[in-house]
């Protein structure tokens, strides 16, 4: 009867999904897409392990915005949208040191320093 029981609740245990979390970020869906904004600032090395202890990875660009044309300006990523007005960095490298970033509540693509603090997108 042990066995039954123990093999039941293994069963259980590893049938049900890993859902991943947004602990200390806000969540976002858009098309079915489901994004976690970070609620605090975060360089770019502690960006991607923010993201990998909620279950995610840092968002790429294309990711956010999938008609992206590699530029930056305004209105250059008006698919996700949100209340925002803050910086929110991508892993998308620019150059050496800088990635892309949007704000979403204005749809602009920008250049950030990746040891600047920014929120962060994870996906």
């Amino acid at each position: 009867m042990k066995k039954l029981f123990l093999t039941i609740c293994l069963t259980v245990m590893l049938s049900t999904p890993a859902i991943a979390a947004c602990d200390g970020g806000t969540e976002y869906t858009v098309d079915g897409n489901t994004f976690c904004i970070s609620n605090i600032k975060l360089n770019w090395w502690s960006a991607a392990n923010w993201c990998k202890a909620n279950g995610r990875h840092l968002a790429t660009m294309y990711e956010v915005c999938p008609d992206w044309d590699g530029n930056t300006g305004s209105g250059k990523c008006s698919w996700i949208t949100s209340s925002i007005d803050e910086d929110v960095m991508t892993a998308t490298a620019n150059r050496d040191n800088s990635v892309f970033g949007i704000v979403p509540s204005k749809g602009g693509v920008y250049s950030y320093f990746r040891d600047y603090t920014y929120r962060v997108f994870c996906r």
